[in-house]
């Protein structure tokens, strides 16, 4: 009987997301010239994709920012990439929100609500809690916010009662997670710098991936497992049986999809096999570690006809009377739990768009795009993205919002222009020409967005253990297994610098 011997190469990369093309250019930059890329996908980019809608108009549904620009090498690379070449190639967008409730409309900015001042309060109320004292228990975002307003009730009139913890609830498409499953440890973050908005991450990761030799990549190609036969190799199988031999491995799935690899159900799509197994405190650091699903939504309009007054709009859940008499009779705090969800059980609503808070960033005054670009959290992720397909669905949806905003930006009520056979051309009012959904709930090789935490895990098990790698030869990379700009793209462009450059050392 025949057999094929394995190809051999020296490194070879799982995944051609930011970190594994950066661990890819590291290595040409250094010197190796036998390298693989092996992508499960029919595209390169991972969790950074950039689609194309009406007119030509270019969008990131994954990261579209880069963050902590003080501090972020990734940003800074291109920055002076920028000053060579004369590019644009990001916008700083950081603004003054607008917060809107359906009921009032908006309410920043409110000489009698100081909604913002109370913000600003809860931020150092967490702190504290949780840096002031050691040993103190993690708990649930939405359980530190109840805490804040059994504790501090008396400074605070009814109205800020009632809207001040939805407002601060705009952290949660930070983390792509309900206040509910969002860990109150993990809420609050320090930034370091503003925010810049890329235009586009697909001129990142072009630039990236033209960096070493083109017939490295290798697409539509599942990996099924990674086996140690000696000290010197790994072998790794793919879906379509093709086979190589390995000196190193990286692996750059996401952590979402890595967690598959402890599960005994071997038939999940993008699980790969390890022989041996994972160590056990890689197995164990998933028990402390989970993802959120931040999806987002592209509203395309054929011109902008709102104003620019700010690029950051965030609506509120809805809010009532009775949350504020609840919280003012409440004796404790677990009399306060148990009133909410008396009073919770009672409605038996369905979701609609006011039933958590979204973020809206208005590309019209940020890059000239008359469009919006939502932000949701998950379970809503969840949802919009099962019926992506369904435009006039998702447009009766998120209808009511939209006019809303519209509404406070001074437009009118939106107009569904989605049907090709209806001219509305020459109408000064919003016409809606498309609606563009992630998918990164449904796609078997991302299952969510990115790292996050639930209350009680600690992240800094997960990137001890991945750093450490499977062992000298079986490394990681990705925003999961680093500690600055962790959930970043750039922490998984460094990250994948990082096992590149030591892997480059090791063969020198």
């Amino acid at each position: 009987m025949n057999t094929v011997s394995p190809a051999k190469k020296t490194v070879i990369i799982i995944g051609a997301g930011i970190a594994g093309l950066k661990a890819a250019s590291t290595l040409h930059q250094n010197g190796v010239r036998d390298c693989i890329i092996l992508e499960a996908r029919d595209r390169i980019g991972g969790r950074l994709q950039t689609v194309t809608g009406y007119q030509g108009r270019k969008y990131d549904v994954g990261a579209s920012w880069h963050h902590d620009t003080l501090t972020n090498p990734l940003f800074l690379e291109e920055a002076q990439l920028s000053l060579k070449d004369g590019k644009t190639r990001f916008v700083f967008d950081d603004d003054n929100f607008i917060y809107i409730d359906e009921e009032r409309g908006r309410v920043d900015h409110d000489e009698k609500l100081l909604l913002e001042i109370v913000d600003n309060e809860m931020s150092k109320f967490a702190e504290l809690e949780f840096h002031q004292n050691l040993g103190v228990a993690d708990c649930s975002f939405f359980q530190l916010v109840m805490k804040y307003l059994l504790q501090r009730r008396q400074f605070l009139t009814n109205e800020q009662i009632r809207y001040f913890p939805q407002l601060c609830r705009y952290l949660e498409l930070w983390h792509g997670l309900d206040w509910k499953l969002l860990s109150a440890k993990d809420t609050y973050f320090g930034h370091q710098g503003r925010n810049a908005f890329a235009l586009n991450y697909d001129s990142v990761v072009q630039r990236i991936a033209h960096s070493f030799p083109q017939n490295w990549l290798r697409l539509s190609c599942e990996v099924n497992s990674i086996t140690r036969e000696s000290s010197l190799n790994a072998i790794v199988k793919c879906e379509d049986g093709t086979i190589y031999n390995a000196d190193y491995v990286i692996i750059t799935v996401p952590q979402s999809v890595l967690s598959l690899s402890v599960q005994p159900d071997e038939d999940s799509r993008g699980r790969i096999g390890f022989q041996p197994a994972l160590k056990p405190v890689i197995q164990e650091a998933f028990d402390k570690i989970h993802f959120g699903a931040l999806g987002k939504v592209i509203f395309e309009f054929e011109e902008c006809c709102w104003s620019n007054e700010s690029s950051k709009i965030a609506t509120l859940a809805n809010s009532t009377n009775e949350f504020v008499e609840i919280v003012r009779n409440a004796k404790n705090l677990d009399e306060l739990g148990s009133m909410l969800e008396k009073e919770e059980s009672k409605k038996h609503t369905s979701v609609t768009c006011w039933s958590q808070p979204l973020l809206f960033v208005n590309l019209s005054k940020s890059t000239g795009v008359a469009s919006f670009m939502m932000l949701m959290q998950a379970p809503l992720t969840n949802y919009i993205e099962s019926i992506r397909e369904d435009k006039e669905h998702l447009f009766r949806f998120f209808q009511p919002v939209l006019n809303k905003i519209m509404k406070c930006l001074g437009s009118e009520n939106v107009i569904n222009g989605m049907n090709p056979e209806e001219d509305h051309t020459n109408v000064n009012k919003p016409v809606l020409k498309n609606i563009i959904v992630s998918n990164w709930t449904r796609d078997p090789y991302s299952r969510g967005a990115y790292s996050a935490c639930f209350p009680g895990d600690d992240p800094v098990d997960m990137v001890v253990a991945m750093s450490n790698g499977q062992d000298s030869r079986i490394r990681f990379a990705g925003e999961h297994t680093i500690m600055d700009g962790a959930g970043c793209a750039y922490g998984a462009w460094e990250s994948g610098r990082r096992e590149a450059t030591r892997i480059s050392n090791l063969l020198q």
